[in-house]
């Protein structure tokens, strides 16, 4: 039974509400008692706390414990009552009831947890005694629901007292670090960011270190992005540079100068690779002059072919220009090919136009074969008529081939038609 709060209490901690998981086990409790009065009456209040029905949860525990005062179950009741009423704000009377539960029934399994539930509600009745006694307790959790008590009651103490946890090889368990980041990212203090960032650099638990850097990104003040930065410009693990990254993006706006700054570093290729595929989701139409600088200075084929991913993501008419430009006139073939992939990826006549006019300005066979294709893959209607132009007029008989097997892939009623004239005026054509 004991288990079942320890998981009610951390839920309570985040939600306030109850976690499914303590009332199946709570629902499991039950059904090995027998089918006594009592154990029917106490079930009956179960099920209402299960409905979230507070307010009759609150006359049926009462009705049980007056008329059940002897049941080995009081004390159960006691906490389920309280727990109703603070779900109601009636924060004096819960008090009251996890007061009778503590003190006439020491013995208790739910002692423990009445206690925490105490030191959670005691910010509401501005008891500060209650807490600074949860402060003190050997009880993680119990200590847990103090500490969110502070952050609402007296934050500068909260934040002290969070850094002592964070500190390394205190023997703090993963539990609490965990609750004690996830505390200072909801205070939301500009206070917090040095406590995450010592976690972020210091903490030898990786998984510890990510959440303090997921954190990092959740507060919304200037100075998180500076240790984000350190750690996506020099650790050597990919993964804590990774999730520096992700969580620098949380800041918008002035994530994008990050990620330009580690695009241009000596960051290992794919964490730059990353970073530029991210200002990919950028809006400001200037990102794709800053995208071009980037593909005009990139040496690896990784990073020119992120570069032109990443135009193709924005959703911005400069960007189709530019991706028509690097096509047109890119001293790379592989890189007009993969413009030309970029193009073909985006939806709308427009798109269809520029690589109409590519087409038929280009003298490399295979990259008219590329743009070919992406008129096979479009479902624009001038794409298709284009194909039936290739497919009558172009030189190279292998390009013709190629659009004919393309119209033939429609199901567009015109290729049908076109298809069967073809067919009419014979071999000559």
């Amino acid at each position: 039974m004991k288990i079942v709060l320890l998981i009610v209490l951390q839920f309570f901690l985040v939600t306030g509400t109850i976690h499914a998981q303590s009332l199946d086990k709570l629902n499991r409790f039950i059904q090995t008692q027998p089918a006594s009065a009592a154990a029917t009456a106490f079930r009956d209040a179960r099920d209402l706390i299960k409905e979230g029905e507070w307010d009759r949860a609150e006359g049926r525990f009462n009705r049980f414990i007056a008329e059940f005062p002897q049941d080995r179950e009081v004390s159960a009741a006691l906490y389920w009552l309280a727990f109703a009423l603070k779900q109601q704000n009636k924060f004096p009377a819960s008090d009251a009831a996890l007061t009778k539960l503590i003190e006439q029934y020491p013995a208790s399994p739910w002692i423990d947890d009445a206690r925490a539930m105490r030191v959670e509600i005691a910010p509401r009745l501005n008891n500060q005694q209650v807490i600074d006694q949860g402060v003190g307790e050997t009880n993680e959790e119990i200590r847990l629901a103090a500490l969110q008590s502070l952050f609402e009651s007296r934050p500068e103490r909260a934040l002290a007292l969070a850094a002592d946890l964070l500190k390394p090889g205190n023997g703090t368990s993963r539990l609490m670090k965990e609750s004690a980041i996830t505390l200072l990212a909801d205070s939301e203090s500009k206070e917090a960011v040095p406590i995450l960032a010592a976690v972020a650099r210091n903490e030898t638990d990786v998984r510890i270190r990510k959440k303090a850097i997921e954190a990092l990104g959740d507060i919304d003040d200037a100075s998180a992005l500076e240790p984000l930065k350190a750690l996506a410009l020099q650790t050597t693990d990919l993964s804590i540079a990774r999730a520096a990254l992700n969580a620098a993006a949380d800041h918008e706006g002035a994530a994008r100068s990050l990620l330009l700054e580690v695009a241009r570093s000596n960051a290992p290729l794919d964490l730059r690779v990353e970073a530029i595929e991210r200002l990919g989701s950028e809006e400001d139409p200037a990102i794709v002059d800053d995208l071009l600088k980037l593909l005009a200075s990139a040496t690896h084929p990784r990073l020119q072919e992120a570069v032109i991913e990443a135009l193709g993501d924005l959703e911005l008419p400069r960007a189709q220009t530019a991706l028509t430009t690097i096509a047109r006139t890119s001293a790379s073939v592989e890189a007009r090919l993969m413009a030309i992939e970029a193009l073909s990826d985006r939806e709308g006549e427009s798109a269809i136009q520029s690589l109409i006019q590519l087409y038929d300005s280009e003298k490399d066979e295979r990259v008219k074969e590329s743009i070919l294709e992406a008129f096979g893959d479009s479902e624009e209607k001038a794409a298709l008529r284009k194909l039936m132009d290739i497919a009558r007029r172009d030189s190279s008989l292998k390009l013709r081939k190629r659009a004919i097997s393309k119209i033939g892939d429609s199901d567009d009623p015109e290729a049908t038609k076109f298809l069967e004239e073809l067919l009419k005026k014979g071999p000559q054509q």
